[in-house]
């Protein structure tokens, strides 16, 4: 069965990861797989397995550069230069996509006929696959955020009601945890019956060995605190410097890593400057390898305003690093409704910083989670979870 995967680019996001994940291990005595891009940028690029096709729309030309000080939004994208100029592209360029004819952008691009065409992000994706003229393939829609408190993908549609039209011509959607199923539904008012539930495919293996690799920076002798994702509003860095300033008034002797870049980094950078907190906060840029400074830390944090199951939580889990994270899509899934296996929050400013104070002020608690998260990392097996994907693919025949 002939399978296109089809995503904006294949940089270093979760989703990204987890597309690469899930496709290097579908059976390829089975699956015919080709993996595209609407750009052609993305460290996962990297990470395809050599028997998967991998083709892209805008074969806009990419120069590797050292990513421990750049961003995401790499020479060769359409978004490179300064923070406001990139904001300003980033604008027009979503304004390019509400108006563009996808009809014939598919039909220019993707002409060979697949089984099952998936978009597998929301926004463009959607919008390509959704005007497939390929009347046979099966069309999925994967949904990996929660779609009523993260609604960036509404910039690439004119209205509401364009945005809910082409989810209305998929055949099934997926959705990464229950809490992006129920807000998917909500928002557009789709039957419970074409909407799934299914976790993301994680290589356990391959994480744990990546985390054992040499750290060219010395880990501190205070508490560390730990967190990964791309600098930008959603994933709430600016409430956290905010109580790492709190903390840092409170006394409490840690050390705050943020691994990733974006367009909030200048942002970020002044406002640490400002408050003086360049003893307690390190911005340590996008690392090839994130999983061996995840590995050094004490705690992870999440402080995401909106998540959809958080990759970044899932791999401090399957590496036994205790979470204290705000309450987004997926981290009751993941940790417990009762706080079982991590401090799950109320998604606020002063409750996240509850949450944190409870662990500096508690070594037994912290003890106890560090213990627990252990367990927890069975949650994960990605030969199970590919096997339900496979299984759902065949339901759709």
């Amino acid at each position: 069965m002939k399978v296109l995967f089809l995503i904006h680019t294949l940089g270093g996001g979760g989703a990204e990861k987890v597309l690469v994940n899930l496709a290097n291990n579908l059976d390829k005595s089975k699956y015919d797989v080709t993996v595209m891009t609407v750009i052609n940028t993305g460290i996962n690029r990297e990470n395809i397995a050599p028997h998967i096709k991998y083709k892209t729309i805008l074969n806009i030309p990419f120069k590797k550069k050292n990513h421990s000080k750049s961003t995401e939004l790499k020479s060769g994208s359409l978004l490179s230069g300064g923070g406001f100029i990139k904001k300003i592209l980033a604008s027009g360029y979503s304004f390019l996509w509400k108006i563009i004819p996808t009809r014939i952008l598919y039909k220019i691009f993707i002409r060979e006929k697949y089984d099952f065409e998936v978009a597998f992000l929301e926004g463009i994706s959607a919008k390509i696959i959704s005007s497939s003229n390929n009347k046979d393939s099966k069309k999925i829609g994967w949904i990996h955020v929660d779609l009523l408190n993260e609604r960036k993908s509404e910039k690439f549609f004119l209205n509401a009601n364009q945005e809910k039209r082409c989810y209305k011509n998929f055949n099934q959607i997926v959705c990464v945890s229950n809490n992006v199923s129920e807000a998917f539904i909500e928002k557009f008012n789709f039957a419970k019956s074409k909407v799934l539930v299914k976790y993301n495919p994680l290589d356990v293996a391959d994480i744990i060995g990546k985390a054992q690799d040499d750290v060219e920076i010395d880990k501190p002798k205070k508490f560390l605190m730990g967190t990964i994702g791309r600098l930008i509003h959603q994933k709430g860095y600016d409430r956290l410097l905010r109580i790492a300033k709190r903390l840092a008034d409170e006394k409490y002797d840690f050390e705050l890593w943020i691994i990733g870049d974006g367009l909030e980094r200048d942002k970020l950078e002044k406002y640490i400057v400002n408050t003086q907190l360049e003893d307690y906060v390190k911005l340590l840029g996008f690392r090839d390898n994130p999983y061996k400074y995840l590995k050094l830390a004490d705690l992870f944090v999440c402080s995401s305003y909106a998540e959809g199951f958080s990759t970044v939580a899932s791999e401090a889990v399957i590496l036994g690093v205790p979470i204290v994270t705000v309450d987004c899509s997926g981290m009751k899934e993941l940790l417990g409704y009762n706080n079982e296996y991590g401090i799950v929050t109320e998604n606020s400013e002063e409750a996240l910083h509850e949450g944190l104070t409870v662990i500096l002020n508690d070594e037994k608690k912290y003890l106890h989670y560090k213990e627990k998260v252990l367990k927890r990392s069975s949650f994960f097996n990605i030969s199970e979870t590919v096997k339900e994907i496979e299984s759902l693919l065949h339901l759709q025949l």
